[in-house]
C-alpha cells in the first residue's frame, strides 16, 4: 500500500506538472502534450520505463508539427515530458490516441493533450487494461490484478518490442 507520503509526492508532482502546462499554453498559446507513462505501484523507475519513455519519444518525434519547447525530467514519480506544438489540439488527439492503440508500448504511454483554453481533451473511447481488455479504470479501481501481474506485463511486452526491432 502507498503511503501517505507518496501520495503527497504524486499530488504535489501533478499540481507542478499543471503549472508548467499553464506556462506553456500562455507562452506559446498553443497546445501542450504530456507524456507520463501508466507504471502502476510505487516505483516508477523501473528499468522497463525507461524503454518505454524513449520509444515515446521516438514516436513523439514523428509528429509533423513544430516544437515550440520541450521540457523533460526524471522524478521518484516516474519520466515526463512536455511538448509545445505548432497545432490545432483535435488533430493533436487524434494522433496520439493512435500512437497509443498501434505503438507496440502504447498501452504503457499516457499522452493528454491540454488545448490552449486549458482543458484536457478526452479519448473517445476508454483505455482497456493491459491484462485483460477489460476497461483499465475499472480494473484500477478494484486493484483486479496482482502488481506483479502488472509488472510482468510490462516486462514481456518491452522484451518484445526490444527483440521485434
Amino acid at each position: 500500500m502507498k503511503s501517505d507520503n507518496w501520495l503527497d509526492k504524486v499530488l504535489a508532482n501533478k499540481d507542478a506538472r499543471v503549472q508548467k502546462q499553464r506556462e506553456l499554453i500562455k507562452r506559446f498559446n498553443s497546445p501542450v502534450l504530456s507524456l507520463t507513462l501508466n507504471i502502476p505501484g510505487p516505483v516508477k523507475n523501473i528499468p522497463e520505463a525507461k524503454e518505454i519513455f524513449d520509444a515515446a519519444l521516438a514516436e513523439i518525434a514523428t509528429y509533423p508539427f513544430l516544437v515550440h519547447e520541450r521540457l523533460l525530467t526524471c522524478k521518484e514519480t516516474g519520466y515526463e515530458a512536455l511538448f509545445a506544438l505548432h497545432v490545432k489540439a483535435h488533430t493533436l488527439k487524434t494522433l496520439t490516441c493512435k500512437s497509443e492503440e498501434t505503438h507496440p508500448l502504447g498501452r504503457f504511454m499516457d499522452l493528454d493533450v491540454i488545448d490552449v483554453d486549458g482543458a484536457i481533451l478526452s479519448r473517445a473511447f476508454p483505455r482497456t487494461c493491459f491484462v485483460c481488455d477489460a476497461p483499465a479504470k475499472v480494473c484500477a479501481r478494484s486493484q483486479k490484478h496482482p502488481l506483479q501481474t502488472l509488472l510482468d506485463t510490462i516486462t514481456k511486452a518491452v522484451h518484445a518490442y526490444r527483440t521485434g526491432l
